[in-house]
C-alpha cells in the first residue's frame, strides 16, 4: 500500500512540473515556416535552442523571453503579451549572404586611356624644359606694389564709387522734386 501511495504520488509530482511548462513555437512572420536554432534565454537562466519544428518548451513562471536569431530582429515578450502558442519573428531586411563581382575594372583601364599622353606630347615631354634663371622680376613687382601703394589705391577706389552713388541719389531726388513743385 505504501508502495502504491508513493507511486501515485510520484506521478502527481511529474504531471504537476509537466502542467507548469507550456510547448511554444517561433515561426517567421514573412514565410509562416518555423525558424530551427533561434536562441531562447530567460532572465531566471532559461537558455534553449528551438527545435527543426520551431519548438521550444518554457515554464509558466518567467519574468521575460528573449529571442535571437541571426537572420531575425532581436524580440522580447513579457508574460502579459502572450497570446496562444507562437512567436513571430521579423526577418533582418539588411542581411547578405555573402556577395561576389566578377569582372574587370573597365574604369581603371578608361582613366589609363585618358592619361595616356598623345604623341605630340610624348614628343614634348622627352624634350629640356628651360627654367628661367635669376629672380621672378614680375612677381617681386607685383608684391613691393600691394606692400606699398595697394591699399592706398584700392581705398581710394571704394571712395570715389561710393561718391558716385551718392551723386546718383543726390541727382535722382532733385529731379523728383523738381517735378513735385507747381
Amino acid at each position: 500500500m505504501k508502495e502504491l501511495l508513493a507511486i501515485i504520488i510520484t506521478v502527481l509530482f511529474g504531471l504537476a512540473s509537466v502542467s507548469a511548462q507550456r510547448r511554444m513555437v517561433v515561426v517567421d512572420a514573412d514565410l509562416k515556416v518555423p525558424v530551427r536554432d533561434v536562441q531562447v534565454y530567460t532572465p531566471e537562466g532559461l537558455d534553449t535552442l528551438t527545435a527543426w519544428d520551431g519548438t521550444f518548451v518554457v515554464p509558466d513562471n518567467f519574468s521575460r523571453l528573449n529571442f535571437h536569431h541571426p537572420h531575425f530582429e532581436q524580440r522580447y515578450i513579457l508574460p502579459s503579451e502572450l497570446r496562444g502558442d507562437t512567436i513571430w519573428l521579423l526577418p533582418v531586411s539588411n542581411v547578405l549572404g555573402e556577395v561576389i563581382i566578377w569582372g574587370r575594372r573597365r574604369f581603371d583601364e578608361r582613366m589609363q586611356n585618358i592619361l595616356k599622353p598623345s604623341p605630340e606630347q610624348a614628343l614634348l615631354n622627352q624634350l629640356p624644359q628651360a627654367v628661367p634663371s635669376g629672380p621672378n622680376v614680375l612677381a617681386l613687382a607685383g608684391w613691393l606694389y600691394k606692400k606699398t601703394i595697394g591699399k592706398a589705391v584700392e581705398k581710394r577706389s571704394r571712395r570715389k564709387k561710393h561718391q558716385k552713388a551718392m551723386r546718383e541719389k543726390e541727382e535722382e531726388y532733385q529731379r523728383k522734386w523738381d517735378l513735385l513743385k507747381p
